[in-house]
């Protein structure tokens, strides 16, 4: 009598099958959702980046969302009041088995986003985090004012 488990075992031993996780993400109704606050200073952003590279590791979609959460974070430093003395912005993250949505809160009093193509030089360094986070998302917006 044999016990062939290999199709229940993962390709690779640091790995867990796609439709694994899933399973594991269907058990909450809404989804898994994380959210971690943080100090609204440049030097944040990096750590915004590695908290939702940890949460998505397994995810095909972990390098762009990485990205996209970099740009907000970054803009919410930038041009609002989180990044002034004592502001702060919080990263979300909710996962669902077929979509990943991050949303950075700020603390608001900046200007209005516009989520654009690039239209000018496409090698400037400024005023184009947005069209990133445009052309890597599937949906980008904004709430608030």
């Amino acid at each position: 009598m044999t016990n062939d488990t290999s199709a229940l075992s993962p390709t690779l031993p640091d790995e867990v099958r796609p439709e694994l996780v899933n399973a594991m993400i269907r058990l909450r109704p809404g989804g898994l959702a994380w959210r971690r606050t943080f100090p609204g200073r440049l030097e944040q952003v990096p750590r915004a980046r590695r908290f939702v590279r940890f949460l998505l590791e397994d995810s095909p979609l972990s390098y762009d969302i990485e990205q996209i959460t970099a740009e907000l974070a970054a803009n919410a430093v930038v041009h609002t009041s989180s990044g002034h003395l004592g502001g702060t912005f919080t990263v979300e993250v909710t996962r669902k088995p077929a979509v990943v949505r991050v949303s950075v809160y700020d603390c608001g009093w900046g200007g209005t986003p516009r989520f654009k193509q690039c239209e000018d030089d496409g090698l400037a360094e400024r005023e184009r985090g947005l069209a990133i986070v445009a052309a890597l998302a599937s949906r980008a917006g904004f709430r608030g004012t």
